[in-house]
């Protein structure tokens, strides 16, 4: 057993060598203080001068997908191949992270449940209490879905010749100095729930683990790569003024641009808006179909619902959500949110404390016994949540509906098939209770109203709502007020002769909105201090071909509309542009959507301080079968 004298080094005395005097013994404490010094200049160098994290031109410690309830420490391919003596490996073979400016070192791939310190190891229990450290706590089979931290554990430790024989000297048979050993292990915990961090040890996070319920196997795409990465030196400053990004986050791949400055500087050299690459949101057998159900909820994510016939031929409701702080992990498993008989027309209101109210028609369009249901609960939990009636009048459809929240009442809009007469009815998700006991008809001069031809926005407290009629095709406009009683909800109505197809409503302020539809070109009208400026239509200039428009609104005031229009050879493709809110003159048409398939349907969702969020359906997968797709258009860095 090592004798060492207690270390005397203390780093604050700023004591930077030590000095050999004449006619002084030269004592143990001394040398160990001396290395101390040396020691830690250098790991406060690596610590604030350099970083926590992996070097330029490695790939130590990335995590990546493994057995069940496991996953894989990688330790990367980096320098020359071949057999090199151990100082040049350890140079240059080996996948490296600095931890609090502690340097580790990885030789090869391990699996997490394979490391020594793994409860599942036989010996893990006497060499934790040998080494002074917890075991390493296995990942359980989840039994609900939630994110997993993966941090990477440091410390150092005293070895002696008790535990390395090769410290004894041969030649003399004595001991020689004993040496300090750096360890590490790698950590998971349940995000909500980390893990005690030690006196004496550094950490630092290497991933999150996205996992879902009864899913032992992480997949790589529910892998978030968290390690501060390709550490090289710059200026502190440089990604700040580049970016307007914190470093530490930077290199944490938080706040960092969707896509590199050299593709956004060439598409806008080009007069385009660069965008990211195409994500497949939930591919899968049948044609999906979109129905403006795409949604910004309050736990900063969007949510994607949708009919398919993917399961048994019948239509169904669908749904999935991708999270923004993490968009690279792609959106996540599919839910069917119904089930058994015919479902479709859905409608999705996300609610302040992360649940959804999704309505949707139980039956065919024009079938007397269809009505419109809705479900109320997260994300996960709307398999399961029981259906509730939101119209069912006796003897005729009810269907069609879309739902909007303002304050605390969201309102639905619901169409009976036997008057083609549009109905609201507003439900208060504070306390579950409808605040009309059946729907209301929209007050006269409403005109008979088209199936699924309304769209909504509320903003300021107010619903502004469009609806195209059955009546030449003319448009019913007007604005309604949740709050109020029933019999006054309705305060703007007019039966504007405004020929068009599928209207998209652009919610501004409680007095200001504007209404997009497609005539013999794609049209804008607006409203302003309350009311609608029927006699001030805007025709986009080069619209004839655009159908199914479709916009978004910044706080700038810059509008960008997207459509779809045919282009020779591929069916359909999507097209934006934007209006000066300076000027109110629209640019030129830039395709952002492209491939050799049939894009259509767009339907944008602002997304504050990340520009713009498009869903479409397209049939890249093959000939009539609708597959989902996202993209991010960058309108700001």
């Amino acid at each position: 057993m090592a004798v060492i004298t207690a270390s005397t080094f203390d780093p604050l005395l700023a004591h930077v060598n030590v000095r050999l005097q004449q006619g002084v013994p030269i004592v143990d404490a001394d040398w160990n203080t001396q290395d101390d010094i040396r020691k830690f200049e250098l790991r406060a160098f690596l610590k604030w001068y350099v970083g926590d994290g992996v070097p330029e031109g490695n790939d130590g410690f990335r995590i990546g997908t493994g057995p069940a309830n496991s996953f894989t420490i990688r330790a990367g391919v980096q320098g020359p191949s071949g057999s090199l003596p151990n100082a040049e490996a350890a140079l240059r073979q080996v996948g490296r992270f600095i931890v609090d400016g502690l340097d580790v070192f990885l030789r090869s791939d391990v699996t997490f449940d394979q490391q020594p310190l793994h409860e599942s190891q036989s010996g893990a229990a006497a060499l934790a209490a040998r080494l002074g450290v917890p075991v390493v706590t296995k990942l359980e089979s989840p039994a609900t879905d939630h994110r997993v931290l993966v941090e990477l554990d440091v410390w150092e430790r005293l070895l002696t010749p008790d535990e390395d024989p090769g410290l004894i000297h041969t030649g003399l048979g004595v001991e020689t100095c004993a040496r300090t050993r750096r360890e590490w292990v790698v950590r998971a915990y349940p995000e909500a729930t980390p893990g005690p961090h030690l006196p004496g040890h550094s950490y630092a996070t290497l991933a999150v683990l996205q996992r879902f319920t009864g899913q032992d196997v992480v997949a790589d795409g529910q892998i978030i790569d968290r390690r501060q990465r390709r550490l090289l030196l710059p200026p502190a400053n440089l990604v700040t003024d580049l970016l307007g990004v914190d470093p530490y986050d930077y290199r944490a791949g938080q706040g960092r641009p969707p896509i590199s400055l050299r593709e956004a500087i060439n598409a806008l050299l080009a007069g385009q808006l660069p965008t990211t690459a195409d994500l497949s949101v939930s591919p899968g057998p049948g044609s999906d179909t979109i129905r403006r159900a795409f949604v910004l909820d309050s736990q900063n994510g969007l949510a994607a619902f949708w009919i398919s016939p993917r399961v048994g031929s019948v239509n169904q409701i669908f749904a999935t959500r991708i999270d923004l702080a993490a968009p690279d992990a792609g959106f996540a498993p599919t839910v069917a949110v119904t089930s058994g008989t015919t479902h479709v027309e859905p409608t999705a209101v996300p609610l302040p404390n992360g649940e959804f109210l999704v309505a949707y028609q139980n039956g065919l369009l024009s079938s007397a016994s269809t009505d419109v249901v809705f479900k109320r609960a997260t994300l996960a939990g709307l398999p399961a949540a029981p259906e509730q009636a939101l119209s069912a009048t006796a003897g005729t459809a009810d269907e069609t509906p879309f739902g909007v929240l303002a304050g605390d009442i969201v309102t639905f809009f619901v169409r009976q098939a036997a008057t083609n007469t549009w109905f609201f009815r507003r439900y208060r998700h504070t306390d579950s209770t409808f605040v009309d006991a059946t729907p209301v008809a929209l007050p006269a001069p409403a005109a008979a109203g088209v199936a699924g031809g309304l769209h909504a926005a509320a903003v300021g407290g107010v619903v502004w709502f469009g609806y195209v009629t059955t009546a030449g095709n003319t448009m019913t406009l007007g604005r309604l007020t949740p709050s109020a009683p029933a019999v006054f909800a309705v305060d703007h109505v007019i039966a504007a002769p405004l020929a068009g197809t599928d209207p998209f409503v652009v919610g501004v302020s409680a007095s200001e909105a504007t209404v997009f539809y497609k005539d013999t070109q794609v049209k804008v009208v607006s409203a302003q201090s309350g009311s609608w400026q029927t006699g001030a239509i805007v025709t986009v200039p080069g619209s004839d071909a655009d159908t199914q428009p479709a916009a978004a609104r910044d706080a700038n005031g810059t509008c960008f509309l997207l459509a779809t229009r045919p282009v020779t050879g591929a069916g359909n493709e999507v097209f934006l542009r934007r209006r000066d809110p300076a000027t109110g003159v629209w640019g030129s048409a830039q395709q952002v959507i492209s491939s050799p398939s049939n894009d259509q349907n767009p339907h944008p969702v602002l997304v504050p301080g990340q520009g713009i969020w498009v869903l479409w359906r397209s049939d890249r997968p093959g000939a009539g079968n609708f597959d989902l797709y996202a993209k991010r258009i960058v309108t700001a860095i």
